[in-house]
């Protein structure tokens, strides 16, 4: 959620995807030679995606009386035979607008959820902050052999109208205002990094009373984060510094 936003690049047409390591600019036709070596292919069993508002970067020419931008966070449920190391790159699609962003180890997150592997981001954005397409989109897994396989999911719907949450803090006392149905609050080393999410407070209260004594006394930023789960949207707020 620190620093500037991961951004996508375009490309005039977009049909298949080059199993490479680097890619250091933008590409007009993009094409796949599949390795001859009979590995079964990845699978991209599921994903899951979020629209999400985020306050601009300092100094970005706002587009909406909110300050904010839309970015996208998708998710694939990844199965290799080989193992989830066996996959070496993830590309997220949208051929009508000519928007890919490419993945690797050195960029996505991995987690676990019982004997399913996630891989996928966050913050996903256009070049120029603007409004994410609707519509069809793909994921593509590709793994160390060159064999890709794909699933497509669809991004829908207008995001609503609602301010993102907002944080407080005075007096020792945290909390959080938000028109969201759920919310976290965020907690933040010096550097930026998430420290912990924690389900936000009802009542003012604590530091230590949310994120317990420990994480409490690195707490450097706070943070919320407001979500709809039937829409798949959500918002999150300018950080506060507490020190």
């Amino acid at each position: 959620m620190k620093g500037k936003p991961r951004t996508s690049f375009s490309v005039r047409r977009y049909r298949s995807i080059v199993a490479a390591i680097l890619v250091a600019a933008d590409i007009s036709v993009l094409t796949l030679t599949l390795s001859s070596c009979g590995s079964k292919p990845p699978e991209v069993a599921s994903v899951e995606w979020r629209i999400e508002s985020r306050p601009r970067p300092e100094g970005s020419e706002a587009t909406n009386s909110l300050g904010t931008y839309e970015s996208l966070s998708v998710f694939g449920s990844i199965k290799d035979e080989a193992g989830p190391d066996n996959i070496s790159e993830l590309w997220i699609v949208n051929d009508a607008s000519c928007l890919a962003w490419k993945l690797t180890d050195a960029d996505w997150t991995k987690t676990n959820s019982g004997e399913d592997i996630w891989i996928g981001s966050s913050a996903l954005a256009t070049p120029e902050l603007s409004s994410l397409p609707r519509g069809d989109y793909r994921m593509i897994a590709i793994d160390a052999a060159g064999t890709q396989a794909e699933l497509g999911f669809t991004v829908v719907g207008e995001f609503p109208k609602k301010a993102p949450p907002r944080v407080s803090y005075g007096n020792g006392a945290l909390s959080i205002h938000s028109d969201w149905p759920e919310n976290l609050v965020l907690a933040f080393d010096g550097a930026g990094a998430l420290i912990t999410s924690v389900a936000a407070p009802t009542a003012a209260s604590s530091l230590s009373d949310e994120f317990g004594k420990d994480n409490a006394l690195r707490v450097a930023a706070i943070g919320a984060y407001g979500y709809d789960p039937e829409l798949k949207m959500g918002s999150f707020s300018r950080r506060i510094t507490m020190r």
